[in-house]
């Protein structure tokens, strides 16, 4: 045990949650100097975002609106407290993308306090709970969630669950009924910042049920707690199936559900062993478990078996000590298995096979499991590796950030770490025709193909590039090709590029099948309006704007088009305010200067 040892002492003491904290930042600040990346960001954080207006009517809007379709701005998923938190950055930091990771960095700081306190407040050993607190802290799983801006959600959900178990706690310590509210609006806004936060009263049952002595509290936290996350998880749900952040299709997967089952759990166990470094792509992603990984996920359910039945088996001669002892071991089991089902693909099909950010709260039971295994060596070789062990976090922690410094250092590392995922490859690309190094671009993507020659976005993105080089007539034959995979995306992009070359006509049944496919996406009814007008067929157009101003009134490319249109059928007059709208827009003034001088409006 502990004994006199000063520099274990220090765990025990109140301060030991500071220096938790403070290591923490320390090894996470280079966070702070980060931008955006291509990578959600520049969807979440866009300057044309809809969370800069931070008005009433955007806050409404981000808590009412369901339609997966007009919340495509915004992400397309239901999470209405992420929403107005990054609304309420956005308004303090303007302009200044370095200041959204400070405050990323803050609320992972109070989450690690949170942490902490928390274990203390449920009955486990100061030195474990910090300890373990620390490993988890500067872990380089964790990366990923703190210098991704566009994780904010997880960040947030962490804070909430932490908040929710102090609360539940403070209320079973028959503390006042307020505590419960408080569990339960701290529940309500996890589930309403990423949805697998709708686990928490499930994990908190576990803890009530295995740490907390028989009361009648604990059947009103569990009913109370649990029935409002279910109510808040319904929005959530509805709009995450409808924007297929969820799939129930089997096909979405490399592998059936029990394997990715088991190899999701094996990979993040070796990812917690530090055995690859961390990364956007894993090559589990596209060419499912290997054989490792669905081996070490076994171990993991055999060995979680396996502590539960012995400890049951000397629960009668055990000292009290003892007893305790094993009921911390069956919640941390609790708490790791209960976080692991939501991304474990048995409840429902995610979109990806893993990433590391799924992982967030999973891995607080296996950073105070190695704190509880560490305690079994002897003082000396205890206090080296602790520092050996924290020492190596904090380094591989420090290198893991390397790859967030550009959206090109993100995408690089994502196909070393798998060359054969033609998602990396594609994004590298487009970081690269980002800032004009088009060459690499194509080149990055010609490496993709060799992989994958038939992937639609792979030629999309060539298409893209092709056309940006100059190069029109190899732009057309990538975006053809594109279409052989029946992309909806690949059909607008074969449509634009017939458009741009004068051939309307065979550009519009393209344009009207993308639309067909997708009726929810702008920018597809927009390309076929376009080709509507080539074609002189303006009762159609006229119809396809009307259903684009029915979903976006204000939008001022769709009263562009309305003008447009307008005007070609001799109808100047009523085109004058939809351009007085248009003109509004920056990027359209010069459009509507020509049109009123062409037309002399």
């Amino acid at each position: 045990m502990i004994g006199d040892d000063a520099a274990l002492r220090l765990w025990t003491r109140r301060g030991a949650g500071l220096l938790v904290v403070a290591v923490a930042i320390a090894v996470l600040a280079p966070t702070l100097v980060l931008r955006t990346v291509e990578f959600d960001d520049h969807w979440l954080w866009a300057d044309a975002s809809p969370l800069r207006d931070a008005s009433l009517a955007t806050v409404r809007d981000v808590f009412l609106e369901l339609d997966a379709g007009a919340r495509r701005p915004l992400g397309g998923e239901y999470l209405p407290v992420r929403d107005v938190v990054v609304m309420a950055d956005m308004a303090l930091w303007g302009d200044v993308e370095q200041g959204p990771h400070a405050t990323q960095l803050l609320l992972f700081a109070l989450t690690i306090w949170g942490l902490g306190t928390l274990l203390v407040r449920w009955g486990l050993r100061r030195e474990l709970a910090w300890i373990g607190t620390l490993l988890w802290a500067i872990h380089p799983i964790h990366v990923e969630s703190v210098a991704w801006l566009s994780e904010r959600k997880g960040i947030l959900a962490g804070l909430f669950v932490v908040g929710c178990g102090h609360a539940w706690v403070r209320y079973r310590d028959n503390r006042s009924a307020r505590w419960l509210g408080i569990a339960a609006l701290c529940a309500i806004a996890g589930v309403w910042s990423k949805a697998p936060a709708m686990f928490a009263p499930a994990v908190f049952a576990a803890w009530d049920l295995v740490l907390l002595p028989v009361a009648r509290r604990r059947w009103i936290a569990i009913g109370v707690v649990g029935a409002v996350t279910a109510l808040a998880a319904v929005p959530v749900i509805m709009v995450a199936r409808t924007a297929r952040v969820i799939d129930d299709d089997a096909r979405a997967q490399p592998a059936s559900r029990p394997a990715s089952m088991l190899g999701a759990q094996g990979h993040y166990v070796e990812s917690m062993m530090l055995a690859r470094p961390p990364a956007i792509a894993y090559p589990i992603q596209t060419a499912g478990p290997a054989p490792l990984e669905l081996g070490l996920g076994a171990l993991t359910i055999i060995g979680s078996l396996l502590v539960i039945v012995r400890d049951r088996r000397r629960r009668a001669s055990a000292t009290a000590a003892e007893r305790q002892a094993a009921a911390w071991r069956l919640a941390l089991l609790a708490w790791a298995w209960i976080w692991f089902l939501p991304v474990s693909h048995l409840l429902v099909r995610v979109h990806i096979l893993v990433a590391d950010r799924f992982v967030y709260l999973w891995s607080v039971a296996a950073c105070v499991a190695v704190a509880w295994l560490l305690e079994v060596l002897p003082r000396i070789p205890r206090l080296a590796a602790t520092g050996a062990l924290v020492c190596v976090l904090g380094i591989s922690t420090l290198r893991a950030q390397e790859s967030w410094t550009s959206s090109i250092a993100l995408f690089r590392r994502a196909v070393e770490s798998n060359p054969d995922d033609p998602a990396a490859c594609e994004n590298l690309a487009l970081a690269f025709a980002r800032v004009g190094r088009l060459d690499d671009a194509i080149a990055t993507i010609d490496r993709g193909l060799v992989v994958h020659p038939t992937h639609g976005y792979l030629w999309q993105r060539k298409a893209r590039v092709l056309w940006d080089l100059g190069r029109s007539d190899e732009a057309l034959d990538a975006a053809r090709q594109a279409t052989d995979s029946g992309f909806s995306s690949a059909s607008a992009l074969y449509a634009q590029f017939l458009h741009a070359h004068g051939r309307s006509a065979e550009a519009l049944p393209w344009a009207e099948r993308a639309v067909q496919r997708q009726p929810a996406i702008d920018d597809y009814a927009r390309t076929l309006i376009h080709v509507l007008i080539a074609l002189r067929r303006f009762t159609d157009a006229e119809r396809q704007v009307h259903r684009l101003l029915a979903r976006d009134p204000a939008s001022p490319v769709a009263h562009f088009l309305l003008a447009r249109v307008l005007v070609e059928t001799g109808r100047a007059a009523e085109a004058a305010p939809h351009l007085d709208i248009a003109a509004r827009s920056p990027s359209l003034a010069t459009a509507v200067e020509a049109l009123r001088a062409g037309r002399r409006l």
